[in-house]
């Protein structure tokens, strides 16, 4: 699971920079239906949260469940059947959506099927990670020790959450009435994406490779169950502030933005327990960058659901939602937290898997380094550049009369605000490739660990 997940995250990234300056800093700078912004964005995001964080993740739980549960796995021949089976479908299913095969619904493009009806995608995708579940469930079920560490509450979270929310958001989606109960199942789906199956993925490692890498006990067991089981009863009512000011039921709005406040109640324990734990030996994080990696993925998780909870106020969701402010807060998420802790994972799963050591320390550095770098600088011209955005549309569209509106629409159009980021998308791109050569170092480096 691992090795081609790190090659996919090599290429998602290549291609974001194409899509950066294909999509925006010079449109169809290479010309042709099939390298529009709408067919290619969709296979980014799609290769990066599949192809790269969701099948690292599963690599992960595949070395340190049956670690914290004494036992083999269940079934090394079922973990192959799901291994090819996950790799063979959904690589089809992603390359083919140029080609006009997009389901339609954001996060969930993957068609039903190819070849007239004939290979149906979507459940052979499903049958890989209902065997993948199977495989780990089972492992858990007859594990040597009785009590549980929190990583394995959360694997098993994992193995639920993301079941349920892979048929709401791919089949059920389709069942809904139409219009904004459709959208708003999507949405459910969209931002459980994150919450249910990213989160506690990505938590579950956290909560395993910290101590690990630190070489000492988690801070507060107790803690750690506070964080899952306040997660458990909170994410999943907080999708619909995507829809806050759209037309649908103000109460519904008013849960979701209950629920979102109340998020600081897991985000706070999680990160006072992980952070905790790192301070028990501190010296370990200035000699290990897998260590270093993981604990600014918990800083940056700090942050994003921060951030996540005040975006669901009215007042300030008005002001940026829609807006660039978005895309850092979503890249900050995916990029920033999940994917530092699966970084950080994988530079100590994988000396251990090969049985050597890390190939190049030096360059695990520069890694580091140019990914962190990167990634601020990413989160930071995207925010501001998307709160100066909110500032301009909000200052456009102002007026207490249709003459007022006008005026203002007069003086400042829509599409003089957008090209008004062109200066901020070129400092993205700058960002994005910084990320892209620190990653060429990490892929280098394990490549040569694994080879040398």
């Amino acid at each position: 699971m691992l090795y081609p997940a790190l090659f996919f995250l090599v290429f998602g990234l290549l291609l974001g920079i194409f899509i950066s300056y294909q999509g925006f800093l010079s449109p169809n700078f290479v010309p042709g239906k099939y390298f529009q912004f709408g067919r290619i964005r969709p296979v980014h995001v799609n290769i990066v949260t599949i192809l790269w964080l969701l099948a690292a993740d599963m690599g992960l739980m595949y070395f340190f469940v049956p670690r914290l549960s004494g036992r083999p796995l269940w079934s090394e021949k079922l973990a192959t059947f799901s291994c090819y089976l996950w790799w063979i479908t959904t690589t089809l299913a992603i390359f083919s959506l140029p080609f006009g095969t997009n389901f339609g619904w954001e996060y969930a493009e993957l068609p039903l099927t190819l070849a007239r009806g004939w290979i149906p995608l979507k459940f052979l995708i499903g049958l890989a990670w209902a065997t993948f579940a199977l495989n780990l469930m089972m492992t858990m079920i007859q594990r040597k020790y009785e009590q549980m560490y929190v990583s394995l509450w959360y694997a098993m979270g994992t193995l639920i959450w993301t079941t349920f929310t892979f048929i709401v958001g791919n089949f059920a989606v389709l069942w809904a009435t139409q219009g904004i109960t459709r959208v708003n199942v999507s949405f459910f789906y969209i931002h459980n994406l994150v919450g249910l199956i990213y989160t506690p993925m990505g938590l579950a490692a956290a909560y395993y490779f910290i101590p690990k890498i630190a070489n000492t006990p988690v801070s507060n067991h107790r803690l750690s169950m506070v964080g899952f089981w306040s997660i458990a009863f909170v994410y999943a009512w907080i999708g619909a502030h995507h829809m806050l000011h759209g037309p649908q039921s103000q109460w519904l709005q008013t849960t979701s933005i209950v629920f979102s406040i109340w998020l600081i109640i897991p985000v706070w324990t999680v990160v006072q327990n992980l952070l905790g734990t790192v301070r028990l030996n501190w010296p370990m994080y200035r000699q290990s960058v897998p260590l270093r990696f993981l604990t600014f993925g918990v800083l940056f998780y700090l942050i994003v659901c921060f951030q996540g909870s005040m975006q669901a106020l009215r007042h300030v969701n008005e002001m940026v939602s829609k807006t660039d402010w978005i895309i850092g807060h979503s890249h900050m998420s995916l990029l920033g937290t999940f994917s530092f802790f699966a970084m950080g994972g994988i530079y100590f799963a994988i000396p251990k898997i090969v049985g050597r050591p890390l190939w190049s320390n030096k360059m695990a550095e520069w890694h580091f380094n140019l990914t962190l770098a990167g990634s601020v600088l990413m989160f930071a011209v995207l925010w501001i550049g998307g709160l100066r955005q909110g500032l301009q549309w909000a200052s456009w569209a102002t007026g207490n009369t249709f003459v007022e509106f006008r005026a203002h629409l007069n003086q400042l159009s829509f599409m003089h605000t957008i090209v008004g980021m062109h200066n901020w998308w070129v400092v993205r791109s700058i960002a994005g490739m910084l990320i892209f050569i620190g990653t060429c170092f990490f892929a280098v480096n394990i490549f040569n660990t694994v080879k040398k």
